[in-house]
């Protein structure tokens, strides 16, 4: 592959940089080149960046409002580079006219307090794609989230991170009534963040679309956050989809090198297909003392360099890219 030329605009199905600007009271705003963010306009524009699942929702209702306000603002005050999407042809569409489209996404549905007319609303607003959980459990500030018990976050071996699983309970019943509409709806189901129980509970209740934005593959580094082959193969045969991680902890648990990144897409590739491999880099989600393996949206060629030179056709790469994901929003 030319080192010169982006053959393809890359989906990124997992992006916190709107939610990171919020807390930080900084402009929610990508247009101007920001060195403390891994994603602006310009490097978005250097890195063939054409399309985000941006984060807009947490544990907080009126940051949510806020967030998903900024989203509309932006597209408004830039309508030669962002564009609001609100499925695959928007996206595409998007980036024939050289705009960056923006997909609206949420983490957790808590602040939704057990009422499903707020998971309709918020498709009214324009989210797509939406997560049970991050990673909380129903236990003090959260006595709303839809797990039972919060999610282990770290390195552990398998044989821990069974017993943890045989011990954790999973859906509530909202969570159960969630599904049923988020499938009825069109909002695609994010796995990412959700206990094992969770993970698997979620699979069985549901027959809308399924994925796992940002996470990698538990063989090669054993996190929590990163699936298990036997997750793979079953959001495989859902015909979800994975999203690679940049994430370093997620990557190895010593040497997370661009090398030790391209292992993860190739074994996904390997036990799933190529329809079900993406792109879910954590970008400005990762906290402050982790640098990602590829440091910001302007390093995104790397990734594709990277992956052709270890015999990954442009083809296969292609759906990587954008296409596999896409698939979600129709």
């Amino acid at each position: 592959m030319s080192k010169s030329r982006l053959l393809f605009p890359t989906l990124d199905a997992h992006n916190d940089s709107i939610i990171l600007r919020e807390v930080r009271d900084d402009p929610m705003d990508f247009a101007d080149r920001d060195p403390a963010y891994h994603v602006d306009l310009p490097r978005m524009r250097k890195g063939g960046l054409g399309s985000l699942f941006v984060m807009v929702g947490d544990h907080d209702v009126y940051q949510s409002l806020r967030m998903i306000d900024a989203i509309y603002a932006m597209c408004d005050n830039h309508p030669n580079d962002f564009a609001l999407c609100l499925d695959a042809a928007a996206v595409r569409s998007a980036n024939r006219a050289n705009k960056i489209g923006l997909v609206m996404s949420i983490e957790g549905q808590g602040m939704f307090a057990e009422d499903l007319g707020n998971l309709r609303n918020w498709h009214r607003l324009g989210v797509r794609i939406a997560s049970l959980t991050h990673g909380e459990g129903r236990r003090g500030p959260h006595a709303r989230t839809l797990q039972y018990d919060a999610s282990y976050f770290g390195h552990l071996d398998l044989a821990t991170r069974e017993i943890c699983r045989k011990r954790s309970k999973g859906l509530t019943p909202f969570a159960r009534e969630s599904l049923q509409e988020m499938a009825r709806l069109g909002v695609a189901c994010d796995l990412a963040h959700a206990n094992d129980k969770t993970f698997w509970e979620a699979l069985d209740q549901t027959d809308g679309p399924v994925c796992y934005t940002h996470g990698n593959c538990y063989s090669l580094c054993r996190h929590t956050r990163n699936c298990t082959d036997e997750m793979l193969k079953a959001l495989a045969e859902r015909n979800g989809v994975i999203g690679i991680c940049f994430y370093g902890p997620f990557v190895d648990e010593k040497d997370p090198t661009l090398d030790r990144l391209a292992d993860h897409y190739l074994h996904a590739l390997e036990v799933m297909g190529e329809d079900c491999v993406g792109v879910g880099t954590d970008f400005d989600g990762i906290g402050n003392h982790q640098v990602p393996v590829i440091p910001d949206a302007a390093g995104l060629p790397k990734l594709w360099e990277k992956l052709s030179e270890r015999g990954v056709s442009q083809r296969v790469m292609k759906k990587i890219a954008r296409d596999n994901f896409l698939r979600l929003i129709p």
